[in-house]
């Protein structure tokens, strides 16, 4: 499901993952960590943790999906 430009690319310096490279990744990066931000600092609500490994999940998949090949540089 790769739909235009990717919306996240390869880390430029040491290392491998992705970083946002469209302002889509960008909304999508802001969106997750609001998500993060309301667990943590939200109401007390059972099972917190299984909604925080969800997110991470689905977050990653959508990365996965939209970013290009991972990889980068080891030296």
């Amino acid at each position: 499901m790769h739909l235009g430009l990717p919306w996240f690319g390869p880390k430029r310096g040491f290392g491998w993952g992705w970083t946002p490279v469209a302002w889509q990744g960008w909304l999508a990066t802001a969106v997750f960590l609001a998500f993060i931000l309301f667990l943590t600092y939200g109401p007390a609500f059972r099972h917190k943790g299984v909604l925080f490994v969800a997110l991470l999940g689905g977050f990653l998949a959508f990365v996965i999906a939209t970013g290009t090949k991972p990889g980068g540089r080891w030296y």
